[in-house]
């Protein structure tokens, strides 16, 4: 076919198909074209960005020229003389010389053959780009390596499960070859099919062994992209307003690129966490993030003394599902819902450092010694540092007796505060001499307290406890299981007391800056739900026996009920008859002495049944309310179970996000405590540029002369930040100009 012969066959059935009153997929169903779908949208394209001039083929112009040897000649000459000459560069030289096109292909294959390979010349000037102050976090990432823990923790990973069975399980698979997409996979069409829709989102335990994990990108990237791929990820809040991967390809995610080197889509991190989700690995990286985050503040602050708290605090994520799952209170909404719940354990200076996430309600009475004794057991190391107490401090929100008992046999103490119904003046005994409390304006009273154990019928648990009286005339009593020997009142109300400064006040400003309050994607599996089934079994077997004891009343008034339905469908022919004019009925007269009489059978018959109701009140009572609860329980014996993998992996790269903001302000401004949302959007918010060589970047922030206090305590920040030698993934020395 010749080249215009084959334009103008391009040109007919493009007009062809446009003219057609199908659409473009039904009109490719019915007719043959020669060409398929997705190259016909191609030709729409060019055709009208370059008109019919862009269909000719123009594969002849300079591809099939071959290298004569006065060629071949020059270019051994040419790049002798500069090796590191681009084929680009080389091309331009040909076509001025000989006015010729020789392909980039044809040089390339030559160079190769000729062992004429490009030299790359160092380059000793600084070459400019843009940059900001995001590039203080990045700096941080380097200095404390947490990049270099998170990226071995993915190795190590991957390492372990090409060694599994399961990896060569995966390799009888069949590859997905392209001539098998062409036939609807991958497609729009095949992802709209109702069982693809429906795999979409199951669980992940129900997707890994169909998985062909040797298909998945992450097992041939290298250590270094791996590593890009984390730091970006950790970057992610400064880029993004919700921490979401989706928020990347708007303007402000450009910033990626001098931020982790690569400026990643939406689509490629979001391909990356789904194959960090495969991997199974968020257990691992929580604890290899706790291990790191303890041992760090541990020895930098060099603060730890014979007593060191652990304050315990959750986080409610509402579920927006209209599926059955796991249900809880959702603090932010104040109503129960759908949700998921992470539960933390902060240090003594409130620095986030270990957390696990429950589906629903997540108790913190029953969970909390289960969290530090496990971290402990797996992170701590008494032969680093002093033996010291523990003291876990948590909220109300754990405080049931059943918890506290937990203690007894514990290497833990406990404080926390009881709720004003569980504080009446006759459960106090053994009460001290007042004193004055050292460190605020209130009156305290060292005493003992018992409370029962709703769990175990007549159990009383005695327990130290401290009253404070403000001077506001408020009240409040704090339980611990601390001898006084070890501790007095003024140091056990000052240890609770200081989760508002320490760790509520912080863990509030970390959940708005890093959105931590906010769910990242999941997927669902049904199970059963034991606890509803036997709550519905046991309804029916209360309905079961009072239906036994209401026998022969629940007789009687089904009678009467008979004789009521034969009333109702006399009654209704007659209303019907009836016209209402305003508000009142206008009937016959013989029909409306009919409709009375009615009406007063029935009335007789209400009262029948509401007198034999009275006599057995309390049992009928019991009866209705019993036969609303089945209702309510009724086929909720299933629920859906929300994948945490993915959740739980975004989370600890939040949690990290948060150590090192605090260590920023810790190394350079004295420990002065800011908003995390402040410190982003007037620190690593700021435009700047960068100069950068082959073994150096300078980056030369522009200050904000609006906040110019803040920009001078930044500068001698700067200055603290130029004293750490600390390296980026390329090798290149950072330093702030």
């Amino acid at each position: 076919m010749s080249k215009n012969a084959r334009v103008q066959e391009i040109l007919s059935t493009v007009q062809k198909i446009k003219d057609s009153k199908l659409s473009v997929t039904d009109y490719f169903k019915q007719n043959e074209v020669p060409f398929s779908r997705a190259q016909y949208y191609n030709y729409c394209k060019t055709l009208k960005k370059y008109g019919e001039e862009g269909l000719k083929d123009k594969r002849i112009n300079g591809n099939n020229t071959k290298l004569s040897q006065r060629i071949k000649d020059y270019i051994l000459t040419i790049v002798d003389e500069n090796p590191a000459l681009s084929s680009a560069q080389l091309q331009a030289n040909i076509f001025d010389k000989f006015n010729t096109t020789i392909s980039k292909t044809a040089l390339n294959c030559f160079r190769a053959s000729e062992s004429l390979t490009k030299i790359t010349i160092n380059i000793s000037e600084y070459q400019p780009q843009k940059s900001g102050g995001g590039e203080i976090f990045t700096f941080l990432v380097f200095y404390t390596n947490i990049i270099d823990i998170i990226t071995k923790t993915i190795t190590q990973r991957l390492d372990q499960i090409r060694q599994t069975e399961s990896l060569t399980q995966t390799k009888s698979f069949e590859p997905d070859h392209p001539e098998v997409r062409d036939h609807g996979k991958f497609t729009r069409e095949y992802n709209q099919q109702e069982d693809v829709r429906c795999n979409r989102f199951k669980s992940i335990d129900e997707k890994i062994p169909l998985k062909n994990l040797l298909s998945m990108n992450i097992f041939l990237k290298s250590e270094k992209t791996i590593s890009r791929y984390n730091l970006a990820l950790l970057c992610l809040p400064l880029v993004t307003s919700n921490g979401k991967s989706s928020r990347v390809n708007r303007a402000k995610g450009n910033d990626l690129k001098y931020l982790s080197g690569y400026n990643y889509k939406d689509a490629a991190l979001d391909k990356y966490l789904r194959e960090l989700k495969y991997l199974k690995i968020s257990d691992q990286l929580i604890i290899e993030t706790a291990k790191f985050w303890m041992d760090f503040w541990r020895d930098g602050q060099k603060e730890e003394t014979y007593f060191v708290c652990y304050y315990i605090d959750g986080n409610t994520k509402p579920l927006w599902s209209s599926n059955r799952c796991y249900k809880g209170k959702a603090t932010m909404l104040g109503r129960v819902m759908n949700c998921l719940e992470n539960v933390f354990i902060h240090d003594g200076k409130g620095h986030p450092l270990y957390f696990q996430t429950f589906h629903g309600h997540a108790d913190l009475g029953k969970h909390a010694l289960n969290m530090v004794t496990k971290l402990t057991q797996m992170l701590d190391n008494p032969s680093a540092h002093i033996q010291v107490n523990r003291i876990i401090v948590f909220d109300a929100g754990g405080n049931g007796v059943k918890t506290l008992r937990g203690f007894a046999n514990s290497d833990e103490y406990y404080i926390t505060i009881l709720d004003e119904n569980q504080t009446k003046d006759r459960k106090f005994k053994h009460l001290q001499l007042e004193t004055r409390y050292k460190y605020g304006t209130a009156d305290l009273v060292d005493c003992k307290i018992e409370l029962v154990d709703s769990s175990e019928e007549n159990y009383i648990y005695e327990s130290r406890a401290v009253i404070v009286n403000w001077d506001n005339n408020r009240k409040a009593v704090i339980v611990t299981d601390v001898p006084r020997e070890l501790l007095g009142e003024s140091e056990i109300v000052k240890k609770y007391f200081d989760r508002w400064p320490m760790q509520e006040k912080i863990f509030r400003d970390e959940k708005s800056g890093v959105n931590i309050h906010r769910i990242v994607g999941y997927g669902k599996k049904i199970e059963s739900y034991d606890k509803m089934d036997e709550r519905h079994r046991k309804i029916c077997e209360t309905i079961t026996k009072l239906k036994l004891k209401l026998k022969i009343p629940l007789m009687e008034i089904d009678a009467i009920e008979a004789k009521l339905t034969d009333l109702y469908q006399t009654e209704r022919p007659l209303r019907e008859k009836s016209i209402i004019v305003k508000g009142k009925r206008i009937l016959s007269e013989a029909d409306a002495v009919n409709l009375q009489e009615c009406e007063s059978k029935i009335n007789k018959c209400i009262r029948q049944i509401n007198k034999i109701k009275k006599e057995y009140k309390n049992d009928f009572d019991k009866f209705k309310k019993s036969l609303n609860e089945e209702k309510r329980l009724r086929d909720k014996d299933k629920v859906y179970r929300i994948d945490t993998e993915l959740d739980q992996i975004m989370t600890c790269f939040k949690m990290s996000f948060v150590n090192l903001c605090s260590f920023f302000l810790n190394e350079c401004f004295d420990g002065e405590k800011f908003e995390l949302l402040t410190l982003m959007e007037s620190i690593f918010q700021l435009n700047g540029s960068a100069s950068v060589s082959n073994d150096r970047k300078i980056i030369d922030l522009e200050m904000n002369p609006k906040e110019p206090i803040l920009m001078d305590k930044l500068y001698k920040g700067l200055q603290i930040l130029n004293m750490m030698p600390v390296y980026d993934l390329d090798g290149r020395l950072i330093e702030f100009k």
